[in-house]
């Protein structure tokens, strides 16, 4: 048995399909987005969580609000079809996503695919939230981050991983308290075994990381993955800080690059969106 928590791996995808062939939605979403009255009183330590539903104001950003815009769907949809396909072609299990300079967005980027993979693919999917510095992916989720990935690395002994069941096919791994320095156990055997161990359980583990423009972190954690996924921001990241990047990483290991932040009009087949769904696609 690993060390993620047992009973926060329940899924009713056959283990038996792997990364074959997909199996049908449920008729019914899992998602709920809810408005949180008032914030969670601190949970003690290793008291389980339980997801309540997303933080009603980081909500219209994600791809499972009802007022998601058909583009910005079919976008995430289009990117976890290519990551589907490169999985069919090679060993791929682990992907970080990282960005030059931050601002660009990596965040929302990560959540979206992940519950992309989740929900549309019905793949078993681990999101992890490896940004131990700032960490904002319990922001978005409405949970406690009183414990994560940061406190199970610098634990004297392994700790099971304080992991958030968001649906039958999504689990989040939050960061932990922030850490001002968090590459000793970024660099540690023990983060390299997690991920490994991850990705023996889940058919995706998705790990949002600093940017690799200014910071060492997403370096050390690179080099725990199969692949890394490069965010710019359209109209703000610089060329030669995409380059940087890209060569500081090492072009071999980015998958691809993902153009965030575009305007609607400037991207092809608008007009389709618009026609084929009913509904006008606002700026996203």
């Amino acid at each position: 048995m690993g060390r993620i928590d047992k009973a926060l791996r329940r899924s009713n995808v056959d283990a038996g399909q792997g990364t074959g062939a997909e199996t049908p939605a449920a008729a019914l979403s899992p998602w709920a987005v809810e408005q949180q009255e008032e914030p969670d009183r601190p949970e003690p330590k290793r008291a389980p969580v339980r997801w309540k539903g997303f933080d009603a104001a980081e909500a219209e950003r994600l791809v499972v609000s009802t007022n998601a815009g058909p583009m910005l769907v079919e976008q995430f949809r289009s990117l976890a079809a290519t990551l589907h396909r490169a999985q069919l072609e090679q060993p791929l299990k682990s992907v970080i996503v990282t960005s030059p300079s931050p601002g660009d967005g990596k965040s929302y980027v990560s959540v979206n695919l992940a519950l992309t993979l989740s929900d549309s693919y019905r793949r078993r999917v681990l999101l992890i939230d490896a940004d131990l510095r700032r960490p904002s992916l319990h922001l978005m989720f409405g949970v406690p981050n009183t414990w994560g990935l940061g406190d199970a690395l610098t634990a004297k002994t392994d700790e099971k991983l304080a992991t958030v069941p968001i649906s039958e096919t999504l689990t989040l791994l939050p960061a932990g308290r922030p850490e001002p320095n968090p590459l000793g156990g970024l660099s540690s055997g023990r983060m390299k075994r997690i991920v490994a161990e991850a990705s023996s359980q889940f058919d995706w583990v998705i790990i949002d990381s600093p940017p690799v423009g200014v910071l060492a972190d997403a370096h050390l954690v690179a080099e725990t993955v199969d692949a890394a996924i490069l965010v710019v921001r359209a109209g703000v990241t610089q060329f030669q800080d995409l380059q940087a990047a890209a060569e500081s990483m090492g072009q071999d290991r980015i998958l691809g690059i993902v153009l965030n932040a575009i305007d609607p009009a400037e991207i092809r087949g608008q007009g389709y969106y618009h026609q084929y769904y009913g509904s006008e696609s606002g700026k996203r």
